[in-house]
C-alpha cells in the first residue's frame, strides 16, 4: 500500500496537471472555438502526454464544462470578496468599487469576454449550460447592486439589461481585443496603470461623484 507521503505527491501532480489542461483549455476554446479545439491541441498548448484529458474529465464536452466553471469561479470568488470589502460604504460607491473589481478581473482573464462572445452567437447546449450555471446568477447579483442605487438616484436611469450590457463590454472589450488596442491606441492592456486608469474611466463614466 502507497503511502500517505507518497499519495501527496502524486495527488498534487495530478492537480497540477488538471490545471494546465484547464488553462490549455479555456484558452484554446476562447481563441478558436469549442468545434475547433481537438483534445490534441489543448494537449499540446497544456504540455501534456495525451490521453490525459480522458483520464481527468472523460470527454471533451466535460473538459468544456469543468473549464468553464473553473474560469467563472475565479470571478465569483474576486466579485464577492470585492462585494464584502465594500459592504459598510452606499450603494453608489460600492458599485463603483464592483466596477473597478470587475475591469481588473477582465483585464487578467480576457479569456472570459472572448469565451462568451464565441458562445453568446449561438443558441445551443454550451450558451444554455453557461447561463444556468455561471452568467444568470452573476447577473442577478449585479441588479441587486444597480436596483439600490437606482433607489437612491446615484445609478444612470435606464433598464437594467442596458446598463448590464454597457458594463460588460466597458469592461472587458478592451482587454479581450489587446492587440488592436495596442495597434490602435498604443497602449498595452498588461500595464497595470492602463488598467486601473480604465478601471477609474468606467467608473467615473457609469457613476459619477456629482450627478447634478
Amino acid at each position: 500500500m502507497a503511502s500517505a507521503e507518497h499519495r501527496e505527491p502524486v495527488q498534487e501532480r495530478a492537480q497540477v496537471t488538471r490545471e494546465r489542461l484547464l488553462e490549455a483549455a479555456i484558452d484554446c476554446f476562447a481563441r478558436t472555438g469549442y468545434e475547433a479545439s481537438s483534445t490534441r491541441q489543448i494537449e499540446a498548448v497544456a504540455g501534456v502526454k495525451r490521453g490525459l484529458i480522458v483520464y481527468h474529465f472523460g470527454t471533451k464536452d466535460a473538459l468544456w464544462k469543468a473549464a468553464a466553471m473553473w474560469l467563472f469561479e475565479r470571478a465569483a470568488r474576486e466579485l464577492q470578496a470585492a462585494q464584502e470589502s465594500a459592504a459598510n460604504v452606499d450603494a453608489a460607491d460600492r458599485l463603483r468599487y464592483f466596477v473597478r473589481t470587475f475591469v481588473r478581473f477582465c483585464a487578467r482573464y480576457p479569456e472570459v469576454n472572448r469565451l462568451m462572445v464565441r458562445e453568446g452567437m449561438d443558441d445551443d447546449w454550451r450558451l444554455e449550460w453557461l447561463v444556468d450555471h455561471a452568467i444568470r446568477p452573476w447577473y442577478e447579483r449585479v441588479r441587486a447592486l444597480y436596483d439600490e442605487a437606482r433607489a437612491m438616484g446615484a445609478a444612470p436611469a435606464m433598464d437594467y439589461p442596458h446598463f448590464y450590457y454597457i458594463l460588460i463590454g466597458g469592461a472587458a472589450l478592451m482587454f479581450s481585443m489587446g492587440p488592436e488596442a495596442r495597434l490602435i491606441a498604443g497602449i498595452d492592456t498588461h500595464d497595470q496603470a492602463v488598467v486601473d486608469a480604465h478601471a477609474d474611466a468606467l467608473a467615473n463614466l457609469l457613476f459619477p461623484r456629482d450627478r447634478s
